[in-house]
């Protein structure tokens, strides 16, 4: 895990125990989001420029996995919340694996206690790792990010300067990767649109666009 990355976790860690003497006001009717994605469908800048108009922090993969990395020796980011948050953290976590019939290792419980942690706090976008799945016994807004597969395609050429034939490869098996991972920890369908309150394609809409729409269902819902 690289030094950034563990400062902006130390960083988080100490905005949310401040927020315990000092809550923030909070004026959107959702301030918790999920973002989805299929591959090349430039769903991490549509989730970057959301957080920078927004002011919510934002939690993607990398981030994610360094906190369950973090937390397999330390409760300290757990312990952000109060008891009583906690204990409804436990229980969350609990509902959901009875009710999905999972099989929770080591992993997929500290997974679903940070999500839960992170979405009790607010404020927040998660992007990826089955957040939309996770959260469900919360107030949430579940976003789908995607574009057809032409598109997709080009853009990953470009922005990772592959081969029209390896970007193919890298899109497909990104996906893959994505749905399997929901299926294994989640035992739900990623491409499921019943899954998600919202829909967007970005190779009809803007980046920009794309966001100006999320926000008009922050305010609305």
């Amino acid at each position: 895990m690289n030094r950034s990355i563990h400062k902006i976790i130390d960083e988080q860690i100490k905005r949310w125990e401040l927020s315990k003497t000092s809550p923030s006001l909070q004026v959107l009717p959702t301030n918790l989001i999920t973002i989805s994605r299929e591959s090349g469908s430039r769903g991490l800048e549509v989730a970057e420029r959301l957080a920078a108009q927004t002011g919510f922090d934002l939690f993607h993969h990398e981030i994610l996995e360094a906190m369950i990395e973090t937390s397999k020796n330390s409760k300290t980011l757990l312990e952000t919340l109060d008891e009583k948050g906690m204990n409804i953290v436990d229980d969350i976590v609990s509902s959901l694996v009875n009710e999905h019939h999972l099989w929770p290792d080591d992993y997929s419980k500290l997974l679903l206690k940070i999500l839960n942690t992170i979405g009790k706090h607010g404020n927040a976008i998660i992007l990826g790792r089955g957040g939309n799945f996770a959260l469900k016994k919360l107030k949430i807004l579940r976003v789908r990010i995607v574009a057809p597969g032409a598109i997709r395609q080009k853009f990953l050429q470009k922005a990772r300067d592959l081969s029209p034939e390896d970007a193919q490869k890298f899109m497909i098996s990104t996906d893959a990767n994505r749905s399997a991972f929901v299926k294994r920890y989640y035992n739900s369908d990623a491409n499921d649109p019943a899954n998600y309150d919202l829909i967007l394609n970005t190779g009809t809409l803007s980046v920009d666009k794309t966001v100006q729409i999320i926000q008009c269902a922050i305010s609305a819902s």
